[in-house]
């Protein structure tokens, strides 16, 4: 793959120096990144598994939905016009299930409650409020009644019945191919009598934590950073329908970083890391990536921030990606390349860009695209005061990146933009 080559100052990667990069556009990264990647495979899993997951093949009813005549209302199956001679339900030893002997004859009734089977014969459900059961003599046949309180001609023909096939026949479509499957998918697929669903394989993914001053707890002390990687990247990507198996954290070693990506390679398609993409001699990603064979797709972004940024594919067909150090940048590129790659290998459907009208004038930067956070107000964009590459304050309340060109925007101006993606 061919990519332009232009000098340029990498600010993101803390370098201080203007080195030479291989560098793309930030949309032909998302591009190359998707096409790095290509749906799993599918397997069968219990249907109270498959919450969040996608399914890869349409679902069909194994039968109809519902599949008998069964009571909306708890009260009395009726047949033919009243009063009505109750009938006794026979009850199978040990159950509350209820059935009639024979069916109902005309003018006839029998209890019944909320889903319940609906006898032969019956014309209509009396909802037990608007009925009248006068109490009878021991011996004595009861007879029921319609009470005060129910409407004019209750009941209706077919009042308070649930018919079959109502909600869908059998053999019938209900979940599609690609659906990611929700509550509501899962109690679908128990009532078309499906015990497994057939879903996508999810992404299998490591993560690889570089940075001698990066600290997990406490307060740091200067010189030290909070780890901000760890507690919020491996949540993020399960949003998305990756299975994280691990992570690893190394120092800023050679030796211990081509460890780590080996290690994580062994039994993973995507092995994330941090930091380590700059240019300074702390910096090992890039002797690393091709230390285990790694061939570069691409090299650097032209954009900040998350300029060094970069994309390689392991001999064993695992996908790598090095993310800046820093934590607003390493966002950025996330959002680039990696939220696509994990939604393509999950199933799930494209990162798709939007475009937005820019509520105020936003100055660019010469000669490097910039993605600001911005948050939506009226409907107009308007881009965060916390820009830097190590701030995440304006990316909390954000509701995307908006792509700003080194001539900048003017208000009312349409711009293109990605969406942040937990929103």
């Amino acid at each position: 793959m061919n990519h332009s080559a232009s000098d340029q100052l990498d600010a993101d990667s803390g370098s201080g120096r203007a080195e030479p990069h291989r560098t793309i556009g930030w949309r032909d990264a998302m591009r190359i990144a998707t096409d790095a990647a290509s749906p799993n495979a599918s397997e069968s899993i219990p249907i109270d598994e498959a919450l969040g997951r996608v399914s890869a093949a349409d679902l069909h009813t194994m039968q109809a939905v519902p599949h008998f005549a069964s009571a909306a209302m708890d009260g009395w199956a009726v047949a033919g016009t009243g009063p009505w001679l109750i009938d006794d339900p026979v009850t199978a030893p040990g159950s509350a299930f209820t059935t009639a002997r024979s069916g109902l004859e005309a003018g006839h009734a029998e209890g019944i409650v909320t889903g319940g089977l609906v006898p032969a014969g019956t014309t209509a459900v009396l909802r037990s409020e608007h009925a009248l059961t006068p109490s009878a003599q021991p011996g004595q046949q009861r007879h029921l009644s319609v009470g005060p309180g129910a409407r004019a001609g209750e009941p209706l023909p077919g009042q308070h019945i649930r018919l079959p096939s109502e909600e869908a026949r059998a053999g019938e479509l209900v979940i599609a191919a690609g659906t990611v499957i929700n509550p509501a998918h899962i109690a679908l697929a128990a009532l078309a009598a499906h015990d497994e669903i057939s879903v996508i394989r999810r992404p299998r993914v490591r993560f690889v934590f570089t940075g001698d001053e990066v600290i997990e707890h406490g307060i740091p002390e200067p010189g030290r950073v909070r780890d901000t990687f760890g507690p919020q990247l491996p949540a993020l990507l399960r949003l998305h329908g990756a299975e994280v198996i691990g992570r690893l954290r190394v120092g800023d070693s050679l030796p211990a970083t081509v460890d780590a990506l080996e290690q994580s390679l062994s039994d993973s398609q995507l092995v994330i890391t941090t930091g380590g993409t700059g240019r300074s001699s702390a910096d090992h990603l890039r002797r690393a990536v091709g230390a285990v064979g790694g061939a570069t797709l691409f090299d650097g972004i032209n954009v900040r921030p998350g300029g060094p940024t970069l994309l390689a594919m392991a001999p064993n067909g695992s996908v790598i990606v090095c993310l800046p150090g820093n934590p607003l940048a390493a966002m950025a590129a996330l959002v680039i390349t990696v939220i696509p790659l994990v939604r393509v290998m999950a199933g799930r459907a494209s990162t798709d860009l939007m475009t937005t009208v820019v509520g105020a004038d936003t100055a660019g930067r010469t000669g490097s695209t910039l993605l600001m956070p911005f948050m939506l107000v009226g409907g107009r964009a308007f881009t965060s005061a916390w820009q830097g590459s190590a701030m995440m304050r304006g990316l909390g309340d954000a509701d995307g990146f908006l792509e700003v060109p080194p001539e900048g925007l003017v208000a009312g101006d349409r711009a293109k933009a990605i969406a942040v993606p937990w929103r």
